[in-house]
């Protein structure tokens, strides 16, 4: 015991300094460990704060649009569905339990994107198009058909004189990308249809 005392007498700044290093070696641990649990908490409260964040993002997104469409004439169950924004008329007739045996499918553009409170007529064999009715008469005193530019396809522009099968595919591209026409001389925006040709057909054409 003696020894050991006059050790440290005689080696009082040794011991010193050791004591000092372990004490500053013990603060230096314990301020890192300190720092290393705070980092890990904040990760966890980023990591929580993100997931609501996501959570939020999904609870606000916006629900799927719907439109409502009257299907009417040759369809085994007509009647008014519902069905997704950006669905077809191909679509529609499927919800209406698909087209009965003697339906003129012909008369049909089943590509056309419906659109909301829209009105899809289905005619049978021999029946006049929705998009088309009879009015008044021709030079050589036949029936001349009236056709409706927001319902007619491609075959049922074929009963208009001086709109050939491109003219018509572009009076339907037009009317599929803006939306119906709301007056005849709206056809003038369509490429290739000016006021001269405009005044050759209003006769044969309605909205």
């Amino acid at each position: 015991m003696e020894n050991i005392l006059d050790y440290f007498k005689r080696n009082k700044m040794i011991v010193l300094v050791g004591l000092v290093v372990i004490a500053l070696g013990t603060g230096y641990y314990l301020t890192q460990r300190h720092q290393t649990a705070t980092v890990k908490n904040d990760l966890k409260t980023e990591t929580k704060v993100s997931a609501a964040k996501k959570e939020d993002k999904v609870a606000k997104a916006p629900k799927s649009k719907v439109v409502v469409v009257d299907i009417q004439g040759a369809v085994k169950t007509p009647g008014v569905y519902r069905l997704q924004a950006g669905a077809i008329v191909q679509d529609a007739l499927k919800m209406a339990g698909g087209l009965i045996p003697n339906a003129d499918v012909k008369q049909l553009n089943q590509a056309k994107k419906l659109t909301d409170q829209m009105q899809i007529y289905v005619p049978v064999v021999g029946e006049k198009s929705a998009g088309s009715s009879a009015s008044g008469s021709n030079g050589s005193g036949g029936d001349k058909k009236v056709v409706n530019i927001n319902t007619a396809t491609v075959d049922d522009f074929k009963n208009v004189s001086g709109v050939g099968p491109k003219k018509a595919e572009k009076i339907i591209a037009f009317r599929e990308k803006n939306g119906e026409f709301k007056q005849l001389h709206d056809l003038t925006k369509v490429s290739g249809i000016g006021e001269k040709s405009l005044d050759s057909l209003k006769d044969q054409l309605t909205v």
